[in-house]
């Protein structure tokens, strides 16, 4: 169990590669779009709040990858201490059984091994909630970022010549929106299965 959950950690860790990839697209789109807001002047008057809006939420997106990659690192440190833990403790267990009355002093040992590993299992735990609530969390900026899609679909209406540009970025919006909520999706999927 544990290796496995160990396996997709690590491949969630490398997807979101793809992730902090596509938040630094969400972040370019909004730049260029400001720049564009900028030379439509008033016809793209609306369009000003969206792109803070994007480039914040994609500045947000990679700070919570960044932090998702911090935790994962950590579930990962402990899940090898969790082997490290398991096989001490079975090897005390090995070395009082061989001892015909038992040995108290191993048998102190392996009860501290005991604690520390359901002590690590407890952090480990922490550390998966804690994983997922990052994914929820960047999942909850995706959603937002399809309505804002919408919005700046509408507003690029209104720029009169600059509409085509404003529509690249709408488009560029939501489609880096469904790669990264598909992404946390499946992750979600694979550390709650490995759980």
């Amino acid at each position: 169990m544990q290796e496995q959950f160990f396996v997709n950690t690590a491949a969630c860790v490398g997807a979101l590669c793809r992730v902090q990839q596509t938040a630094v697209e969400l972040s370019l789109a909004a730049k260029n779009a400001k720049a564009i807001a900028y030379r439509a002047g008033t016809k793209a008057v609306g369009f000003k709040p969206l792109t803070d809006f994007i480039d914040e939420m994609g500045r947000d997106t990679s700070r919570l990858v960044t932090e998702i990659n911090a935790t994962a690192l950590r579930i990962a440190r402990r899940a090898v201490d969790d082997v490290r833990l398991q096989e001490a403790s079975a090897r005390f267990g090995r070395a009082q059984d061989a001892l015909a009355g038992g040995n108290h002093y191993l048998h102190g040992v392996q009860g501290k091994l005991h604690d520390e590993l359901a002590t690590n299992r407890q952090e480990i735990a922490r550390g998966l909630r804690r994983l997922l609530d990052l994914l929820s969390e960047i999942s909850h900026r995706m959603r937002a970022a399809a309505v804002i899609s919408t919005r700046a679909r509408v507003e690029a209406t209104q720029a009169g010549d600059y509409e085509k540009g404003l529509q690249l970025v709408a488009d560029t919006v939501e489609r880096s929106a469904a790669t990264i909520r598909s992404i946390i999706s499946r992750c979600d999927r694979q550390l709650r299965d490995a759980a």
